[in-house]
C-alpha cells in the first residue's frame, strides 16, 4: 500500500493550506506562494486593512462571528480585486490589477466602498493606499502598511491614507 499522496490529495492540500474559508481570501502563504507571482507584474495598488478594536469585536461576537464581519465585509465586488491575510489574521492585503476583466480599478473608491461594508456589518478598519512599485512583495506592502500603523498611532481609526502616486 502505497502512501504516497495523490495528485487530487496534493491539490485539496494545497487549496486548503491557501485559502481561508473563514474570510474567503487566501492566506498569506496562498499569496505569497501562489497568487502574488502571477499578479506581481499587474498590480497597480497595494491595499493594506486592519481591522479596528478586534480584541472588542471579539468579546462582542466571539471569534466566529467576527470571521463572518470580516468575510461579509470583505465580499464586496470580489472581480475587483485579489485578497489576503498578512500578519495575524485581521490584517489584509488587497490587489488592484490592471487585469481588463476586473470592474474598478480606483483604489480609493475601493477603500470607501470596503470601510461602509464594514460599518455596515458593526465593525470598522484602517486603510493604506501606496501603488506598486516593485515586484517584491513586503517592499510593495510597506508604504501602505506603514500609513495604516501611522494612522492607528495618531489614534485616526477607521480612515482611509494615501502614499504620494494614489
Amino acid at each position: 500500500m502505497s502512501t504516497t499522496p495523490t495528485k487530487q490529495k496534493l491539490e485539496i492540500l494545497v487549496h486548503a493550506l491557501s485559502w481561508n474559508d473563514n474570510y474567503d481570501c487566501y492566506t498569506r502563504a496562498g499569496l505569497e506562494k501562489i497568487i502574488w507571482p502571477k499578479i506581481a507584474r499587474h498590480a497597480k495598488f497595494v491595499i493594506f486593512i486592519d481591522v479596528d478594536d478586534m480584541h472588542s469585536l471579539n468579546e462582542q461576537h466571539g471569534y466566529d462571528g467576527v470571521n463572518d464581519i470580516i468575510k461579509m465585509s470583505l465580499s464586496i465586488r470580489k472581480s475587483d480585486y485579489v485578497a489576503g491575510q498578512w500578519f495575524s489574521g485581521d490584517e489584509i492585503a488587497v490587489f488592484i490589477t490592471d487585469d481588463p476583466q476586473r470592474v474598478n480599478s480606483d483604489p480609493v473608491e475601493m477603500c470607501q466602498r470596503l470601510l461602509e461594508a464594514f460599518k455596515k456589518h458593526g465593525a470598522s478598519a484602517t486603510f493604506g493606499i501606496a501603488p506598486v512599485k516593485s515586484t517584491h512583495l513586503e517592499t510593495v506592502i510597506k508604504p501602505a502598511f506603514e500609513l495604516v500603523q501611522r494612522a492607528k498611532s495618531d489614534n485616526r481609526r477607521g480612515t482611509i491614507n494615501l502614499a504620494d502616486g494614489v
